[in-house]
């Protein structure tokens, strides 16, 4: 049986391969499907609330069922009301805040998966690097984040053990 670790990631390569016919190898349409349109509007929205400390707005960028978190390899699903302490609480703004080579694969008409990294620069003398995978689900409201899972890269010069 897998560890509870290894569900989630596999959970969202299933739900990946499904989508693109099991992972043929063919190259991404030249033009945008309008989920992934969708998504990309979607993640520069989420980049701007969070160079603005805007919590409300990240909040709400959370589906209301709540959301499964990964961070650090530490996976929990968070209900609302949690997130909305998290980022109501101890949670602080970045100085900066940059998404880095975003990619986005449809998962159905009403999902995609968001992949690549971003950089949280906490002081101009302090950056951090994340690799960063998301599933944001249509639901009412529009695409809202159900999977989020971040993980900081090692930093130059650093052991990564």
């Amino acid at each position: 049986m897998p560890s509870p670790r290894t569900i989630l990631p596999l959970g969202l390569l299933f739900t990946l391969g499904c989508a693109t016919g099991g992972g043929t190898g063919s190259a991404p349409a030249a033009s945008p499907s309008s989920i992934e349109a969708e998504a990309r509007a979607f993640m520069e929205g989420y980049a701007e609330d969070l160079r603005a400390g805007n919590r409300d707005g990240i909040v709400a960028r959370y589906d209301a069922r709540g959301a499964w978190i990964v961070f650090q390899g530490e996976r929990r699903f968070l209900p609302l009301d949690a997130i909305r302490a998290r980022y109501h609480g101890g949670w602080t703004q970045p100085h900066a805040f940059e998404w880095r080579e975003l990619a986005y694969e449809p998962a159905g008409p009403d999902a995609v998966a968001v992949v690549g990294g971003f950089l949280w620069i906490t002081s101009p003398a302090d950056t951090s690097r994340f690799s960063y995978t998301a599933h944001l689900a249509r639901g009412d409201n529009g695409l809202r984040i159900r999977i989020e899972n971040e993980t900081a890269e090692p930093r130059p010069g650093s052991s990564s053990r």
